[in-house]
């Protein structure tokens, strides 16, 4: 995981302008910044006591994604988890969910910047938040929550892929320390000694590291400080004090307060933490306490099991008497200490010295005591009994993991109940008291087996050893046995009658009774160790009760020794829920000694006593710190801490707690690999049911799976290639097929379907059946119909003459569909037909309405409707009297194929009525996708019948659906279509809708990342803003369309939405001037930029145009000359060219016109009219050449010399009537011409040549509009 690292003299700075932090002063050192992953979260720097801090009320979770076979990041693969992060900021509560299982308060999400801004409230939400982060989770909830689900069907991509996070560490450990000084108390550690002050009582003295409890008083300098070693109180300077930087340790100690009994020490005798091996003794000693070896100096003794570095006790063999007791740690030194390698917190050795009995010398026969087994629960092995013998020791190779049914065997399994050993009113009896039966069992000199059922922790002694009694009469029993013991020196009978008294005052909360038993009983002289099981309970329960008790005086004589037997021995059996006293005050002491393996054994031993007393949540916080401790010494050692991976019981422990992200991301981290076939279906059946809780979608039962399933049902399939389960080998195949053709990946399901086949051949031809119909099936679906043939034909052949009516009729119906596929309709009937019959033969009306409504698909293909509809009203009945067994999905489709066949007959009425019948039955059973393509196909046809408004009726539900199904793309393509048909509705109410399903599509198109969708609904938004005449509106959404085009690479796309932007009030009837900012300082520079010389020339004619018609004739020459000199390059085509130029021609001419220069003008039309083609090819250029021809007589005749005048009208005359439209325009158009002759020049003779010259060529015009549609100006 990296990490942003942060400078701690950055918390030096002033910063009061910083968003999200505030600045407070206070007296106290404080600590640097670190890593989380493998280091606490505060170390040991200090900075200035009287600095002004910054504290941060937030922090930034940012995440990259990348592949592992590349060193830098995935530009692709961070888009996509970028979009899919924008798809859920739009639901917030998913994201809300999320972190509020991450422990994290989640402020906003920055999709854009890949981050998420969080905060805290409390230090233990800090502490469970830091670690999931450590522990992996937070990426690994990510990977979860933003991979597409089709990155779970690829294997090779999904071992690729990786999900890094990253946060601020200084802001994360000052939020920490702040939250810390809020609370108002918290624990510490001292910078430095300081003797106790005999004139001042009340200030408290303490050592360098020494660890306190420090609560504000008030006052800026001192604080009340109490130690956790020795539990003293008084006043201490608040500069000497650091905050632990754990905060697992501030939470622990909080919950379970109390003191550690210890010191931190100078120097240590050991080097490593958790060794074995020998030692030799420096001194002679001679036994104080009970159990005790005496030892002279050179003498060798054994490490038994294994001694910790924090302890002052372990247990040892001398090696000359062989004699085993407790040995004190500060008589020897090491010989030949080892750092155990391999199991070092969980106590599993491979040594042989430290695989020899702890026990002495047995006689011959007797069972030696042997621990209860935590070897990984399988499938396939026996059950193991409570009572069965275990060795003290593990064997070779043997580990002791952590499973979940391991922790849980011991609750729930019993292989027999032992005979028992108290008869009916035995001791009411007139016997020797020698001949007491309990006397006899209690008096073993040794571990015997039946003993077991007195040190479990369920008392179960209690209904197998001494059955049939109620504990009243029991304990008066066992007092009799007890005194009977007593007075006949019978030792051990003695002991173990006061251990079971003991634990029946206990059993009654009577503490102190119970005290007085277990101390008689460890003061009965015996050979402790030859019952380790008894003497471990006696320590342990008796040391729990002094715990309970505050019996500080006494403490000290049990403490090391009961701390010795709990730890160093493997496979301890919990004999009463008050040892979690003990194991909380070791704890104290690991945090105390700084031991991280203590930290760990204890926190193995906690966790497993909770969880056996059923207090899940109790253990949860354990089992999270047991992981992070095995993961972080494993790195610091450099070597694997097994067992390593806890993370199969946390994601159990998290789906017991209601926490679904959490329970996922453990589960997909689970790397062990000696999980059994049966905890491989536990764990599928532990990701259906979270992440049913995730997606109500995935529903229980249903064929609906989530795709992530793929990757455990492949790990199980692994499990199972192993053993010789082959029909479990085979299911597994299946499933994975069902599951890959449900998302569309039919080349995977048709090679998960092949392995099927070959698999169920192994075991006989019923279980290849259904593979092999399967991939048949897979088959037709991905387009392979003559494979799929060639599966299903033998098929069919093997079942001729079997009693197989069923089977016979999927076989017919499957090869129907192929044979239909390749085109041979008279085979695919056949066969259609001949299921049909077999399904009537067997009475199965579902088969018979399936081929039915097959046979009325066939016969629409074909076109026989009418054929089709009888088979699909025959389909449709049966199908409505399946109430038992339902087929909602065929019950639908069978229905649109109905409405299909009256739709293609102009049955709209009737296809409505069947559509809307089939959208009732998809809503009945609740089938979503059913849903959603029948209410598509009724909107289309309300559409075509022009009903928009039960068009709109039923988008909107195709909307609501697309939302239950958390389908993004497809909800924003309907609110698309809504928002069309409420526009062409064309009132403002229908405007205003239309305008508000357009933003909610927007909000789609940009949690899409799809950037052209989202400019062209940006530019949808301010061209309706634009109708309802919101103008200001509508220009800043024309702005944003503009803005996101132009982040594009697209150059091309920028510049069709700049001037579609300008568009927008160009084309309208009013506020026309508004496009002038797009076109002129927008579109048109931009259009230069990219050397666009067709959208520069459509640009500059719109802006002249626009100018014109705003009397701003001046501008508007300007971008009309520009336009003449550009046009020639506007097309390739000769005809084109000569078209855009006439247009730039027409245009300048008409703004000289305007500006009353009229020789210009005049100029620009006739270089206009020289670019006229030769031939006419349609009316409306005739109109334009006669308007023209007008506009250009009009010049001449009223603006420059009438002489001139005449002559060109004389010389023109003939094609501006070619101009026109009808001969009456004609004959008007030369009457006009002749006026104007005979008025302004009185010339007789022409005027006579002219009416005769303009009469004859009316005639001839007239015949050639007869004649051709073509005029041909030259003639």
């Amino acid at each position: 995981m990296e990490q942003t690292r942060g400078s701690p003299s950055a918390l030096t700075k002033e910063k009061n302008n910083t968003a999200g932090c505030y600045c407070v002063r206070i007296v106290l050192y404080l600590p640097g910044m670190e890593t989380i992953l493998n280091q606490p979260i505060l170390t040991e720097s200090r900075i200035d006591v009287c600095s002004v801090l910054v504290f941060f009320t937030e922090i930034v979770l940012s995440f990259t994604g990348r592949r592992r076979s590349n060193v830098s990041p995935d530009r692709a693969l961070q888009e996509a988890l970028r979009t899919q992060l924008r798809v859920v900021e739009s639901n917030s509560q998913d994201v809300i969910q999320l972190f509020k299982d991450l422990s994290a308060r989640l402020v906003c999400v920055h999709a854009e910047k890949d981050s998420f801004v969080l905060t805290f409230k409390t230090v233990e939400e800090i502490w469970k938040f830091s670690t999931y982060l450590a522990l992996g989770y937070v990426a690994r909830c990510l990977e979860n929550f933003l991979c597409d689900q089709s990155i779970w069907l690829d294997p090779e991509l999904l071992s690729d892929l990786e999900i890094s996070v990253t946060v601020n560490e200084e802001q994360l450990a000052t939020l920490y320390l702040e939250l810390l000084i809020q609370e108002g108390s918290f624990f510490a550690k001292a910078l430095f000694t300081r003797d106790q002050d005999e004139d001042d009582e009340e200030q408290l003295g303490f050592r360098k590291n020494d660890l306190l409890m420090v609560k504000d008083t008030g006052q800026d300098d001192m604080w009340e400080g109490s130690m956790i070693s020795t539990g003293k109180h008084g006043l201490v300077p608040v500069n000497a004090m650091q905050p632990l930087p754990y905060p697992f340790y501030q939470w622990f100690l909080r919950k379970y307060p109390g003191y550690a009994g210890c010191s931190p020490t100078e120097k240590e005798p050991f080097e490593h933490y958790i060794v074995t091996g020998s030692c030799v003794a420096v001194v002679d000693y001679s036994p104080v306490g009970r159990d005790e070896l005496q030892l002279s100096q050179g003498d060798i003794v054994e490490i038994q099991c294994l001694l910790l570095r924090s302890l002052a006790v372990f247990i040892g063999k001398h090696s000359s008497t062989g004699h085993t007791g407790f040995v004190h740690k500060a008589h020897l030194i090491s010989k030949t200490s080892l750092l155990c390698a391999d199991m070092i917190i969980y106590v599993c050795f491979t040594d042989h010295k430290a695989r020899q009995s702890a026990t002495s010398e047995r006689s011959a026969g007797t069972p030696p005591y042997q621990s209860s087994p935590r070897t990984s629960f399988s499938h396939s092995s026996p059950r193991v009994s409570i009572y069965q013998s275990h060795n003290l020791l593990p064997q070779e190779g043997e580990r002791l993991s952590f499973a979940l049914d391991d922790t849980f065997r011991e609750l729930d399994e019993f292989h027999e109940d032992p005979p028992l050993f108290l008869e009916e009113n035995s001791w009411d009896a007139e016997e020797s008291e020698l001949s007491d039966p309990t006397l006899i069992l209690l008096n073993q000199d040794h571990f015997q087996e039946d003993f077991q059922p007195l040190y479990d922790l369920r008392y179960s002694f209690l209904w197998t050893t001494f059955g049939g009694k109620t504990e009243d009469e029991l304990s008066g029993h066992l007092e009799s046995v007890r005194e009977c013991a007593k007075r006949l020196g019978m030792h051990w009978a003695h002991r173990r009658a006061c251990f079971v008294l003991g634990r029946l005052c206990a059993r009654k909360l009577k503490l102190s009774q119970a005290r007085v038993y277990y101390e008689e009983a460890l003061s009965v002289c015996v050979d402790s160790f030859s019952d380790t099981p008894l003497l471990v309970a006696l320590y342990t329960n008796l040391t729990a009760i002094y715990l309970k008790q505050r019996m500080t005086d006494k403490l000290s004589q049990t403490l090391e020794k009961a701390s010795a037997l709990l730890l160093c021995l493997p496979a301890h059996v919990f004999t009463s829920a008050d040892e979690a006293e003990l194991l909380q005050l070791l704890l104290r002491r690991a945090v105390v000694m700084v031991d991280k393996h203590l930290e760990a054994r204890v926190c193995y031993l906690t966790s497993s006593l909770f969880l056996l007393l059923r207090k899940t949540d109790d253990a949860l916080p354990f089992v999270e710190r047991l992981q992070f401790l095995s993961r972080t010494l494993s790195a610091a050692e450099c070597r694997p801490i097994a067992p390593l991976d806890l993370n199969w019981l946390l994601s159990w422990l998290y789906h017991r707690k209601y926490m679904p992200f959490l329970a996922l991301a453990s589960l997909s981290l689970d790397s062990r690999r000696d999980h059994s076939l049966q905890n491989a279906f536990q764990r599928i059946d532990l990701f259906i049911k979270n992440s049913v809780r995730l997606n109500p979608c995935w529903k229980e039962g249903t064929s609906l799976l989530p795709a992530q399933i793929v990757v455990y049902l492949q790990q199980t399939l692994v499990i199972a290639e192993q053993g010789e389960d082959i029909k479990t080998q085979r299911d597994l195949c299946l499933g994975l097929a069902t599951v890959y053709q449900q998302y569309g990946a039919l080349d995977e399901a048709v090679r998960c379907a092949q392995q099927a086949v070959e698999t169920g051949g192994h075991i006989n031809e019923e279980e290849g059946f259904e593979a092999s119909v399967l991939l048949g099936w897979l088959l037709v679906l991905s387009g392979h119909a003559e494979k799929a043939q060639s599966v299903l034909q033998p098929l069919l052949t093997s079942l001729q003459g079997t009693d197989s009516p069923t089977q016979r009729g999927v076989i017919h119906n499957l090869l129907a569909l192929c044979l239909r596929h390749q085109g041979r309709v008279q085979e695919a009937g056949r066969h259609f037909h001949s299921a049909l019959v077999i399904s009537r033969e067997s009475g199965n009306q579902r088969n018979q309405a399936l081929a039915l409504a097959n046979l009325g698909c066939l016969a629409l293909d074909v076109g026989a409707s009418w054929v089709a509809e009888r088979f699909l009203f025959r389909s449709l009945y049966l199908f409505g009297e399946l109430c038992e067994s339902p087929a909602d999905e065929e019950h639908v489709q069978t229905c649109l194929w109905l409405g299909r066949s009256f739709r293609d007959r102009g049955r709209n009425q009737d296809s409505r009525a069947c559509y809307e019948m089939g959208l009732l039955i998809a809503l009945h059973a609740k089938n979503l996708h059913s849903q959603m393509v029948v209410a598509k196909v009724l909107s289309r046809l309300y559409t075509d019948m022009l009903l928009y408004g039960q068009s709109i009726v039923y988008y909107e539900h195709c909307v609501s659906v697309s939302r239950a199904l958390k389908d993004k793309r497809l909800e924003g393509e309907y609110l698309e279509i809504l928002s069309s048909l409420y526009l062409s509705l064309n009132t403002e109410r229908s405007s205003r809708k239309s305008l508000d399903y357009t933003k909610q599509s927007l909000r789609i198109s940009i949690d899409l990342g799809k950037r052209e969708e989202e400019s062209e609904t940006w530019l949808q938004v301010g061209r309706i803003y634009h109708l309802i005449q919101e103008e200001e509106l509508a220009d800043m959404y024309l702005q944003a369309a503009v803005k996101t085009a132009l982040r594009m690479k697209d150059s091309h796309f920028a510049m069709s939405i700049y001037e579609e932007a300008g568009d927008v009030y160009f084309k309208s009837h009013h506020n026309r001037m508004a496009s002038l900012p797009f076109y002129r300082d927008g579109s048109l520079p931009f259009a230069r930029s990219i050397k666009d010389i067709h959208s520069e020339y459509r640009l500059l004619s719109k802006l002249t145009e626009l100018l014109m018609n705003q009397g701003e004739q001046e501008e508007a020459l300007q971008y009309a000359t520009l336009a003449v000199q550009i046009a020639g390059k506007t097309g390739r085509h000769l005809k084109r060219r000569q078209s855009g130029v006439r247009t730039a021609y027409h245009r300048l001419a008409t703004v000289h016109y305007s500006l009353e220069q009229y020789e210009l003008a005049e100029n620009y039309y006739l270089k206009s009219l020289s670019l006229c083609p030769a031939v006419l090819q349609q009316p409306a250029e005739a109109q334009y050449y006669t308007k023209l021809y007008c506009r250009l007589g009009n010049i001449t005749l009223h603006k420059l010399k009438v002489q001139e005048a005449g002559r060109r009208c004389s010389n023109q005359n003939s094609l501006c009537a070619a101009g026109l439209k009808g001969p009456v325009e004609v004959m008007h158009f030369i009457n006009d011409v002749a006026l104007l002759f005979l008025k302004k020049y009185i010339i007789p003779q022409e005027a006579e040549k002219f009416v005769a010259w303009t009469s004859s060529f009316f005639l001839c015009f007239v015949l050639g509009i007869l004649k051709n549609s073509h005029i041909n100006l030259t003639n």
